[in-house]
């Protein structure tokens, strides 16, 4: 439990990096076919990976206060799948984010961080 405390106390100056927003417009005009085949509501990509992302910043704040008995059930719930598992819609561009630097790196960070917490608060 240390080592993984160690990590994400480490990992946590990574997750305060700006939000991928260029890429994520970039991800738009590339990707405009498809998401125009969605829903208004499926269509929130930006807020969708926000979302995504604050639960995991969240999640990672009671476990660095030592305050994880009092993390919501439905915020540990969410640990459970990766982004793209999470919001299957936006799966027809997984394969392809690497292509996107600041947003694959911000995805890996937080995949990373979701990984950890998963594994201490399931031991």
């Amino acid at each position: 439990m240390g080592s993984i405390l160690k990590q994400l106390t480490e990992i946590k100056s990574e997750l305060e990096k700006p939000f991928p927003s260029r890429d994520m417009e970039k991800m738009k005009q590339d990707f405009r076919a498809e998401l125009l085949t969605l829903s208004d509501e499926e269509n929130e990509l930006k807020f969708d990976f926000n979302d995504y992302c604050m639960n995991i910043a969240g999640t990672l704040s009671y476990v660095l206060a030592d305050n994880i008995t009092n993390i919501p059930e439905n915020q540990i719930e969410m640990l459970h799948k990766s982004f793209f598992d999470y919001y299957k819609q936006y799966r027809f561009f997984e394969d392809t984010i690497e292509a996107y630097k600041d947003f694959f790196q911000e995805y890996k960070t937080f995949e990373q961080t979701r990984k950890l917490l998963l594994q201490l608060l399931t031991t």
